[in-house]
């Protein structure tokens, strides 16, 4: 079993990164899964993986005051 999924929201294209541990706690809990950027419930399943520089490598992130940010 990964230990990360990546998703993309279908609305506003973004991609985010959770870990899959927490995933299975929301399944049981009734949770579903939205977008944290704009709170759509359209979002697909991308991949799994064990590492986070991995998920990260894909895409383009930048610092801003201290967090990191998608571009």
């Amino acid at each position: 079993m990964s230990e990360y999924t990546s998703y993309k929201c279908k609305g506003c294209k973004k991609e985010f990164v959770l870990l899959t541990e927490e995933l299975l706690y929301a399944k049981v809990r009734g949770v579903f899964i939205v977008c944290p950027y704009c709170s759509g419930k359209k979002v697909e399943k991308l991949k799994e993986t064990d590492s986070l520089k991995e998920c990260m490598s894909a895409r383009r992130y930048e610092r801003v005051n201290g967090a990191l940010r998608q571009r």
